[in-house]
């Protein structure tokens, strides 16, 4: 059954991230909400909504909202609170201080439209590639705590989740 809630949570995390990208729903107005799916516990995906984005597309995000873990947030409430919307999702914070909240909201409204995803232990995910390995390594902490620790890469440049190392690379910094 987890191999089930698996694939079906990837299937609907590459719709996602398709649709982060897809031209109808990409903008680049003032980001008036923000759409989060709380639904993964390895990460969480908050996706910025522009008030330009097509209709079309923000009434599908309302239709996703009614589901249980899925939200659509004014971004007023949103950027004013973004460590108490980020915090709950944070098992363990690896990476410590305001890098990944003021990270959060560099991201977001410089790419609306692009889900981003705060991990469970307080990284930055961005690809397919990063929400797997999130997924990973959230279950080899489980499965192992200690050894987890014993394997975490030293070099934040070696870390795919590290905020610094993704807000570089997202901002072009």
């Amino acid at each position: 059954m987890k191999s089930v809630v698996r694939a079906c949570a990837l299937v609907l995390l590459a719709i996602v991230l398709w649709g982060g990208v897809h031209p109808a729903m990409a903008a680049n107005g003032d980001l008036v909400e923000v759409f989060i799916d709380a639904r993964e516990p390895a990460y969480v995906i908050y996706q910025g909504v522009a008030e330009d984005t097509a209709l079309a597309a923000r009434q599908e995000m309302a239709g996703y909202a009614t589901l249980e873990g899925i939200s659509l947030v004014p971004w007023a409430q949103f950027s004013a609170n973004v460590r108490a919307f980020i915090a709950p999702g944070i098992v363990k914070n690896e990476y410590p201080g305001e890098r990944t909240a003021l990270g959060l909201l560099a991201l977001l409204k410089a790419h609306p439209g692009r889900p981003v995803a705060i991990t469970w232990n307080g990284g930055i995910a961005t690809t397919f590639f990063d929400f797997q390995h999130a997924v990973e390594v959230y279950e080899a902490y489980l499965e192992n705590a200690a050894g987890y620790e014993n394997s975490r890469r030293e070099r934040n440049e070696d870390d795919p989740l590290d905020p610094d190392t993704q807000i570089r690379a997202m901002l072009g910094g």
